[in-house]
């Protein structure tokens, strides 16, 4: 079953050629990469080896223009992209290309995956999608046992209401209009509970905040806009 949002899906498909412009609609994602990076590598290292990342099969989940996958394949592991959007598949394929780096994109629903994997990425994602609880237990599924599972969004407070639409999307146009729907932002509790329905443990919760001093995105303190989160898998159903 799709669990794609189509309104949502034609959205980011009429951005994608700015994915990789750092100055343009995703430019808040590349100024988050390098913190939710950082969180990834040491969710890695406690998961697995000593050799991290180092030939680990991953998914990226709404992998857009490849943001996420290139520092991730960088580090060593074998990486699968996949989105709905097949304009940003076609943007993530060609910037891959251009950098010799060897991934593996597919314009497809999660569902429709044959395969499975060690790690799991899904960022700036769930708060996307039309059915959160069809959407979650198909990326449970696709985990090979003991595997990970690693999630960003924003959290459903005030403060994300009046920073992350208000401030983010009406007053700086930091991020395009109709991006967000403050209604699917899902509060830390809620997604624990939902992946634990799913034979998940979590591991960390994290927030993802931003110092105007430093100008960059860090990992720590308060939950209430948004957060990181990593479960390991404990059972199947």
């Amino acid at each position: 079953m799709q669990t794609q949002n189509t309104s949502q899906v034609e959205h980011f498909d009429a951005l994608s050629s700015q994915w990789w412009d750092q100055q343009g609609a995703f430019g808040v994602l590349h100024s988050m990469n390098p913190a939710r990076v950082r969180f990834i590598k040491e969710i890695a290292g406690q998961s697995f080896t000593s050799t991290g990342l180092r030939d680990l099969q991953v998914l990226d989940v709404g992998c857009g223009g490849g943001i996420v996958c290139e520092p991730l394949a960088r580090l060593g592991a074998n990486v699968t992209g996949i989105d709905a959007s097949p304009e940003a598949i076609n943007i993530a394929s060609s910037h891959a290309l251009g950098q010799n780096l060897d991934i593996i994109y597919q314009c497809c629903d999660l569902s429709a995956l044959q395969k499975s994997f060690d790690l799991i990425t899904c960022l700036e994602v769930v708060e996307h999608v039309d059915d959160l609880k069809i959407f979650a237990h198909d990326l449970v599924r696709k985990l090979n046992p003991g595997g990970i599972l690693i999630l960003s969004t924003l959290n459903r407070t005030l403060l994300s209401y009046l920073v992350g639409i208000i401030g983010a999307e009406y007053l700086t146009r930091k991020v395009p209009l109709g991006t967000h729907d403050w209604k699917k932002f899902i509060e830390p509790a809620e997604l624990v509970a939902l992946f634990e329905n799913f034979g998940m443990q979590v591991m960390s919760l994290k927030g993802l905040n931003y110092s105007l001093y430093k100008r960059e995105w860090y990992l720590g303190g308060r939950l209430n806009m948004n957060y990181l989160a990593a479960f390991k898998t404990i059972s199947r159903e």
